[in-house]
């Protein structure tokens, strides 16, 4: 099983968007505010040299690896970003 972790800002327009696009497909996922999970995304950005939002951090549960997605290098749109994660949760 895979867990969707959903790293946004509450003023983001496009974590929005992407929010209730994974809510509209029912897709389970956990919501991590950058500014109240400040350590966690920190880590994240400083091991990827990621710094925008929506990142999501795709991991599997069993072998607990993971995948990340970022704006600007893995999807331009929030529609891509969706599609990579609906493909990666059927695989």
């Amino acid at each position: 099983m895979k867990k969707v972790v959903v790293y946004s800002q509450d003023n983001c327009v496009f974590c929005q968007e992407l929010k209730e696009m994974l809510g509209q497909n029912m897709v389970n996922y956990i919501d991590k505010d950058i500014d109240t999970h400040k350590e966690d995304w920190d880590i994240v950005s400083e091991s990827t040299g990621v710094d925008y939002v929506p990142t999501v951090l795709l991991v599997d549960s069993e072998t607990e690896s993971g995948r990340l997605l970022a704006p600007d290098r893995d999807f331009d749109e929030v529609s891509e970003c969706l599609q990579h994660i609906l493909t990666d949760l059927n695989e």
